[in-house]
């Protein structure tokens, strides 16, 4: 919302400087986003008038003019090819300073002494146009006033600065220079204009003659129509056009620019429909019908559902209620037609029907929604405009109208009011006060407070045995404060007049209760340091993606694209998904750190991912999402982050997966198994699940270039991704301890030829089982470790290498030659037969 100062004192008696107003109404929930300053002064510009154009003797694009800018006749040189002889015009004299900084000085152009220069409106900052120079009726409107050599200053309104202002959505009326204004008045105990209190006084007052029927009582509670005989369509006056340009509004005719004007003045939307082209003449406020079609006043045929609301004559709609209205239906100035000069001609609207309405709120933001349509209008109308604040808009406008198109009369008016009820008169306790702010609020500063806001107080004897100090109100909530309905929103409204920075800090009273964490959240917590340890940084991203990223993502997981939960009514293609993983998040960060020039990329998250849960049958309400708690990580780059040696090597598939075994160790996850595990995205043959007993906890491996190319990612990427509920549950609850033995450990080194199918994982086990089986009392095989894959020459057809390292012990004595031989037999045994493996000799 913009608020020019200029606007705001038209209504309170304001005298601060604008970076003081921003200061306050930020603290007071409105953040300024903003000032900008409109409008310049112009300190030695002056009115002129052209009186003779001759060509330049030595130029054939210049012109040489004489001019009366007063105080005498000035010989100019100008370039403009809109200058004529009878033309008012800016002047800059000798030693003016224009808004761009050029400052005029007496100079020869081609040899002819020029003693000032006609200024264009590019030069004097009141457009981009440098086409010519400024016809000063034409720009102000009117020639009243244009003596030459006065001041421009005397002619345009002062320099101006308009606040950027951020409303809270459930504060509406705050969507008007009017609400602003209440805001702004209770903040520095100011009062209001006189022309303020007699615009707020003034109320319309229909005779009830208009053909009116509202068929959507709950749609529309209440509906204002008025008819205005005798208007003349015309150009806005200067003042009228500049307020909506501040407000970044374009311009069109008096009769819309003057409900666009109370529209951004009281926060209440108005519509103007042309009386002669409904049928009836008549409104009817009714559902739109499945299918139906209508054309709105960009030109555009659309589609409706019932969750429209429409405005229609006897025949046909003529509006979508609370959104835009119809082409067919819109005010016209007739100069399309082919008026000369803006003169009036045949089919120009004479006659209005002013429509001013209190529109459901849930039924205007749905009916925007399906059609993709959000107006001025709407944006008012969904979060809930003032229910009794369409008497004093209309009568604003009417008034005004009067102003701008002497000779216009008022025809047929009716009104029809279904609601809403006035609400009930809220309590307001001393004592909850206190409980909620933690200060003490004194009676009279609480009610100096609200009243300031406009709220009707009134004092009432506390309940039960109070305290001496307690006290108790009854407060009426004004119709334009919708988002007061309970007892601690009048106390936020205290606080926010007492001002939040002047609340002491105080420590909470626990009363001895101490809180502690779950067991959910300390695991959560040690997941957290488990990768901060070995070099990860936490990264916090979106819970919203795009439907390819979430398509993606979820299959990496196995999950169907029926799983994804889509929203109804996204804000963008980039956030239409609730993630499935946070895996998409990490790496829009990866592509993003990589573009930046970081190489070695090290980031986790710790956050949900959503899945759809399946119908129930016969549940009137679908189910809510299934929410996944888990862990992410990615690792990129070199293995060294910090390490100036370009050539060393990147991140290989051990190294991640080795991160990820220690994460799992730290987390003390009882028996991990890695698993071989295939879907899309995966870099074949790269990739593993990790199961716990019978569940399945996690994913590991390095991603496909393919689906890397969706982040514009080149480098490889390896991802882990874990469940961290059943990882919690599958954690081992004690931790087990295993002394180092006392005697010289025996160890072998032994490598297999197994089918290049047949996952590592799956040999070693195979190995620790027969080592298991085949020790005596006492023996066993104390580590095992793969430290070599071979492929090349030398290994059978359909074959590859695995060389392990093994280390066996016994608990009280040195173990035999021949009882290492034969545990190293049963295993040379067990994975012939169970991985159709052989020892390799040397």
């Amino acid at each position: 919302m913009k608020l020019p100062m200029s606007w705001l004192r038209d209504w309170i008696e304001l005298d601060v400087a604008p970076e003081a107003l921003a200061d306050v109404l930020t603290r007071r929930g409105f953040y300024v986003e903003g000032i900008e300053a409109r409008g310049h002064s112009y300190p030695g510009v002056v009115v002129a008038k052209v009186l003779e154009v001759a060509k330049h003797p030595n130029a054939d694009k210049l012109s040489l003019c004489r001019v009366d800018a007063g105080a005498g006749e000035l010989s100019i040189v100008c370039g403009a090819p809109n200058v004529r002889a009878g033309m008012i015009a800016p002047l800059a004299t000798i030693g003016a300073r224009l808004p761009n900084g050029l400052v005029i000085k007496k100079s020869k152009i081609r040899g002819v002494e020029s003693q000032g220069m006609l200024c264009s409106a590019d030069e004097l900052g009141f457009s981009d146009d440098h086409s010519g120079i400024v016809d000063l009726p034409l720009h102000l409107g009117s020639d009243t006033g244009l003596v030459t050599g006065r001041p421009l200053d005397e002619l345009l309104p002062p320099p101006d600065a308009v606040l950027e202002v951020e409303v809270p959505f459930n504060r509406p009326d705050g969507l008007g220079v009017v609400g602003l204004a209440r805001e702004v008045r209770a903040a520095f105990g100011l009062a209001w204009t006189p022309a303020a209190q007699e615009r707020l006084t003034a109320l319309w007052r229909g005779d009830g003659q208009f053909d009116l029927e509202i068929e959507d009582r709950e749609g529309c509670p209440r509906y204002l129509a008025q008819v205005v005989e005798g208007v003349r369509i015309a150009p806005s006056p200067g003042w009228l056009q500049r307020r909506l340009e501040a407000m970044g509004q374009r311009p069109i005719n008096n009769v819309v620019d003057l409900t666009n004007l109370v529209l951004f003045e009281f926060g209440q939307p108005l519509h103007a429909f042309d009386l002669d082209r409904l049928a009836g003449p008549a409104i009817r406020v009714r559902r739109a019908r499945a299918g139906e079609r209508f054309t709105t006043l960009d030109g555009k045929e659309r589609t409706l559902d019932p969750e429209v609301l429409l405005i229609c004559d006897r025949e046909k709609p003529v509006a979508i209620a609370g959104v835009m209205g119809g082409a067919e239906s819109e005010v016209r100035d007739g100069l399309a037609e082919g008026g000369p000069g803006g003169a009036m001609v045949l089919g120009a609207t004479t006659r209005l029907l002013l429509e001013c309405a209190w529109f459901q709120p849930r039924r205007i933001r749905r009916g925007s929604r399906a059609l993709g349509l959000s107006t001025e209008a709407s944006k008012r109308f969904e979060r809930g405009v003032d229910p009794r604040g369409g008497a004093a808009a209309v009568a604003r406008f009417l008034a005004l109208l009067a102003e701008v198109s002497p000779g216009m009369t008022l025809g047929a008016a009716s009104e029809r009011v279904h609601g809403p009820a006035a609400p009930a008169p809220l309590a307001l306790r001393g004592s909850r006060c206190r409980r909620i702010l933690g200060i003490e609020v004194p009676l009279d500063q609480a009610t100096r407070h609200l009243e300031g806001l406009e709220f009707d107080v009134t004092p009432r004897a506390p309940h039960g045995s109070p305290a001496p100090s307690a006290w108790e109100l009854e407060v009426e909530v004004p119709s334009w404060r919708a988002d007061i309905t309970i007892e601690d929103d009048l106390i936020e409204e205290v606080a926010r007049s007492h001002g939040y920075d002047l609340i002491p800090e105080a420590p909470l009273e626990t009363h001895g209760v101490h809180a502690t964490r779950s067991p959910r959240e300390r695991g959560i917590e040690r997941a957290r340091r488990a990768m901060l340890a070995r070099g990860f940084t936490e990264a916090w991203t979106g819970t919203l993606i795009s439907e390819r990223e979430a398509q993606e993502t979820a299959a990496l997981l196995g999950a169907s694209p029926g799983s994804l939960v889509r929203l109804a009514n996204p804000m963008s293609r980039e956030g239409e998904v609730l993630r499935p993983s946070p895996v998409a998040g990490l790496l829009r960060a990866c592509a993003h750190n990589l573009r930046q020039g970081v190489p070695a990329v090290r980031l986790f998250e710790v956050g949900m991912g959503f899945a759809a849960t399946p119908p129930v049958p016969g549940a009137e309400r679908a189910a809510l999402p299934e929410e996944t708690l888990m862990l992410a990580a990615i690792v990129t780059g070199p293995r060294y982050a910090h390490a100036h040696d370009a050539a060393q090597q990147a991140v290989d598939f051990d190294e991640a997966k080795g991160l990820w075994e220690a994460w799992i160790a730290e987390m003390s996850v009882d028996t991990p198994e890695w698993r071989a595990y295939a879907a899309p995205g995966w870099k074949v043959g790269a990739s593993a699940e990790i199961a716990a007993g019978t569940s399945r906890i996690g994913w590991g491996g390095c991603l496909g270039q393919p689906l890397l190319r969706t982040w514009d990612i080149e480098v490889p990427v390896h991802l882990f991704v874990v469940c961290l509920d059943p990882a919690f549950l599958s954690a081992s609850a004690a931790h087990r301890v295993t002394l180092p033995g006392r005697f010289p450990p025996v160890r072998r080194d032994l490598a297999f030829f197994v089918p290049v199918a047949r996952p590592q994982r799956e040999v070693e086990q195979v190995l620790i089982r027969a080592a298991q089986a085949a020790g005596g009392e006492g023996s066993r095989l104390a580590s095992i470790e793969l430290f070599d894959v071979y492929t090349g020459p030398g290994t059978p057809e359909g074959m590859k290498s695995l060389a392990y390292a093994l280390r066996f012990e016994h608990g009280e004595r040195t173990l035999h030659e021949a009882e290492v031989q034969a545990i190293q037999d049963r295993m040379v045994e067990a994975v012939a037969r169970e991985c159709s493996g052989r020892l390799r000799e040397r």
